[in-house]
């Protein structure tokens, strides 16, 4: 019996410690492939961005951060992820992965509106004020006997004696006067005749008495200042011999001076004559000044490239000198439409084209789309955007080379490999924008359930493409325009024909895929287009149509399910593209 008991014993004993063992190898090597995997995990991480390259230069390939040694740039990481697959069909979009992002030190800011009075800072010199100025003429021939304006700069007083004059000229008048004066009751017109070529002398009245009385012609006269001034210029020296109307003298009142500022190009159409402005120097930073825009130079410098605009500024302690320096803030008057400002570093340069990178999304990474814009005037907080963005959209700021250089290295639109934009001749161009009004006008019609409207659409439809015509666009594209226009007059027959909504939404089908092969062809006009799909259309084989905005509203079901559907591509203005694959499932729709 004891026997039996210890054998039992012994037995549980070895299956207890077989179990054990039997565990202990299985978690033992779970645990191991556990540690594995999260190794290989942490090694496929840590070689996510194993090169850096350049994005001039693709052929520099190095495992680190650093500069490119061709020409200089930064260069970019290449990674495994590089593809973006959700957008590889449209050039315009390009994702970054969020440590791409950090390591870029990409940043954004959302585009505001600027105000409708903004501030212009300019930089000048300080310049004479001309109307202040006076030049001293000789107003007859003689020699400089003495001279008392003896140096430039001096300060002089109106009525203050500049100058004697020795003049023989002056003398035979003097003497013809006196003359005059004896037989002036017998002779009235001779005495008048004498006092006048004084007078042309510029000899005064009171002169012109002195000499009668005394009945002495002197040989010499003196010259006085007619305005209070600094001297700026003397033009004779004493024992010049001088003419009549030679300039003797300049004299400038620095009372009021000018502000003589240089505007570029980009800032001229902003400034404005009543625009006020605020002057300061850097030689007396706490001194300022203000004054009013008088004159905008209607020439601009060939060789700096920038016009003149003038202000005039008291000047009453003779803070202001001629050619100093001065830097101005133009306040201008307020205006009837303010634009979006965007910040310099946002702006991409190539020639006449500006590029910005708007921020579309912030899944999986951050999602750019390439745009071009017009700028207009550079304010001292960034651009003006005339159009190509809107207020409210985010834009990148700061990594915007980087985000360029990477969609170069994927084949995108970037400042290096630009947009082709197409050329449509006038009237084709607006007959055809026309066409596609008309198109828009059927498809919402449908979309409301309104088959009495949708009829007199396509009629005017047909119109409408009678005007654009058959063999109106020459070039390359004309095969392409005929074979659409052939479909697109076919199926609008097939269309006005059928009675049943359900018989026009099959026709317009076809229609629409005429259009949307047109808009990728030949750009979208006037505005962007975007492409919409519907997945559940004749028995979940799904069907395009063109719209001309991105909200869904579905044109073959109607009230049905309007908002079925997904807005799958946008055609830009202006711009072909290629055509996509829509063959491709699409991940989900909404109703």
């Amino acid at each position: 019996m004891n026997k039996q008991i210890a054998k039992k014993t012994a037995i549980y004993a070895i299956l207890v410690l077989a179990g054990l063992f039997l565990g202990w190898l299985i978690f033992s090597s779970g645990d191991n492939g556990q540690d594995e995997h999260d190794h290989e995990q942490v090694e496929m991480a840590d070689e996510a961005i194993t090169e850096y390259t350049c994005s001039m230069h693709p052929q520099v390939r190095q495992d680190e951060p650093g500069d490119c040694p061709i020409c200089g740039m930064d260069l970019i990481p290449v990674t495994d992820d590089e593809d973006d697959h959700d957008h590889e069909d449209d050039p315009f979009i390009m994702r970054l992965p969020e440590q791409q992002r950090t390591w870029a030190n990409i940043r954004t800011q959302v585009v505001e509106v600027g105000t409708k009075k903004y501030s212009i800072r300019l930089t000048g010199k300080v310049a004479v004020n001309e109307k202040n100025t006076r030049l001293i003429t000789a107003t007859f021939p003689g020699r400089i006997e003495k001279l008392f304006a003896d140096y430039t700069g001096m300060y002089i007083r109106q009525g203050e004696k500049l100058a004697t004059i020795y003049s023989p000229e002056l003398m035979q008048a003097q003497q013809e006067l006196i003359q005059a004066v004896q037989v002036k009751d017998e002779h009235p017109r001779l005495y008048k005749a004498a006092r006048q070529r004084l007078e042309l002398f510029n000899i005064t009245a009171g002169q012109i008495e002195a000499i009668e009385q005394s009945e002495q012609a002197i040989p010499t006269m003196d010259v006085y200042a007619s305005k209070s001034g600094y001297l700026t210029r003397r033009a004779v020296s004493e024992g010049d011999y001088v003419s009549t109307g030679q300039t003797l003298f300049d004299i400038a009142d620095l009372g009021s001076v000018w502000i003589e500022l240089d505007a570029y190009e980009n800032h001229i159409g902003l400034i404005n004559r009543g625009d006020q402005a605020k002057v300061n120097i850097p030689a007396q930073p706490k001194a300022s000044f203000s004054g009013m825009v008088e004159f905008v130079d209607p020439f601009i410098n060939p060789q700096t490239r920038t016009a003149r605009i003038r202000l005039t500024v008291a000047n009453p302690d003779n803070i202001l000198k001629p050619e100093m320096f001065v830097n101005a803030t133009i306040e201008s008057i307020e205006t009837e439409e303010a634009y979006p400002v965007v910040p310099h570093t946002a702006i991409l340069w190539t020639g006449k084209r500006s590029v910005v990178y708007v921020k579309t999304s912030e899944d999986n990474g951050f999602t750019f789309e390439f745009r071009e814009i017009e700028t207009g005037a550079r304010l001292e907080e960034g651009y003006q955007v005339i159009s190509g963005l809107e207020a409210g959209e985010e834009i990148a700021v700061s990594g915007v080379f980087a985000i360029d250089a990477a969609a170069q290295l994927r084949g995108r639109y970037s400042m290096m490999a630009p947009l082709e934009k197409t050329y449509l001749p006038e009237p084709f161009k607006s007959n055809l924008e026309n066409l596609f009004n008309f198109y828009f006008d059927l498809k919402n019609s449908l979309a409301e359930d309104s088959p009495q409207q949708a009829h007199k659409n396509a009629h005017k439809m047909k119109e409408q493409l009678e005007k654009v015509g058959k063999h109106s666009l020459e070039g390359e594209h004309h095969m392409f325009w005929m074979e659409q226009y052939e479909a697109i007059e076919e199926d609008l027959r097939k269309f006005v024909q059928a009675a049943e909504i359900d018989k026009k939404r099959m026709h317009f089908e076809h229609i629409a895929e005429a259009f949307i092969s047109t808009a990728r062809t030949l750009g979208a006009i006037g505005q962007d287009f975007y492409v919409a799909f519907c997945p559940m259309y004749d028995d979940d084989r799904g069907a395009h149509w063109l719209s001309e905005f991105e909200e869904i509203k579905n044109p073959y079901f109607g009230s049905m399910m309007l908002r079925c559907g997904e807005v799958r591509e946008k055609i830009r203005e202006g711009v072909a593209q290629a055509e996509v694959d829509e063959t491709r499932e699409m991940d989900k729709h909404v109703h």
